[in-house]
């Protein structure tokens, strides 16, 4: 066995007959499942678990694959992420909340794909801190995989213009009219991004419905305060929801935020 082969066989888990190349296990958009689907995995062929009393993973499957929107695609930066679960932050440590559309002190992490053979994980790179606001001990020096059940709410940042006529402000705009037009588009999976197969076909929550249509009309300027645990978000626009995936943005900071709505403890 080559020493590819080894590194391949043990990091997808996946049996020689259905190994990738490398070219196909990172393709251009950071999200694409159907390369690997059509190895026919058999780790994606498992049987389904039993659906967890509250759990919007689903719902950020979903919302993730939006990402694969080839215009929204360029203009995110898959470098520039933040994930919450209920023990870590990872791509920075939470501040104490002040001033400002959130309490994240910075989107250092990356967002890879959803790893081969397992749409339960995700393939992240960063450092991970305590979710004690204000704490800046690290708990992990380096985050390779979460796992998606875990993850509370995420955030991430745009990418720098690069056409002479474009600002920052520019591009935050292009992105959110095509995230809205994503949104509105979403009726399962996204073109594109093919299905993901085992262990991500439910979303048994019955505690968000009231929720979403309490976010989406309390206000006619689509402005939301709310605290997801230690995470402050404060007057952000709401721009819909994927499933029980709440969609939020910042143009000051020009950062976009997914939260699983069943996670949101307080409005403001």
């Amino acid at each position: 066995m080559t020493p590819e082969t080894y590194m391949r066989r043990y990091h997808t888990g996946c049996r020689e007959e259905e190994l990738l190349t490398a070219e196909e296990l990172f393709p251009a958009c950071p999200l694409t499942t159907t390369e690997v689907e059509a190895a026919g995995c058999s780790c994606l062929k498992a049987a389904p678990e039993p659906a967890p009393t509250c759990c919007c993973k689903a719902s950020m499957v979903e919302a993730l694959r939006l990402l694969c929107n080839a215009e929204l695609a360029t203009l995110v930066d898959f470098d520039s992420f933040f994930f919450l679960t209920s023990t870590l932050a990872v791509g920075g440590s939470l501040t104490v909340p002040a001033a400002g559309a959130d309490n994240i002190s910075g989107l250092e992490a990356s967002f890879q794909r959803f790893s081969p053979c397992n749409c339960d994980l995700i393939d992240v790179g960063g450092s991970a801190y305590f979710t004690t606001p204000g704490a800046t001990t690290l708990a992990l020096e380096e985050v390779e995989q979460l796992s998606l059940r875990s993850v509370k709410a995420l955030a991430f940042g745009l990418t720098l213009p690069t056409e002479p006529e474009e600002t920052e402000a520019t591009v935050y705009r292009r992105a959110l009219r095509h995230l809205r037009r994503a949104i509105q588009a979403n009726g399962g999976t996204v073109s594109g991004c093919g299905s993901c197969g085992a262990h991500c076909d439910y979303d048994n929550c019955c505690c968000d419905e009231g929720l979403l249509a309490e976010l989406a009309t309390r206000n006619l300027s689509r402005l939301a305060t709310l605290g997801v645990g230690p995470l402050i978000l404060r007057n952000v626009t709401v721009l819909g929801s994927v499933g029980s995936a709440l969609i939020l943005a910042d143009e000051t900071l020009r950062r976009i935020y997914f939260v699983c709505v069943s996670q949101v403890e307080a409005l403001g």
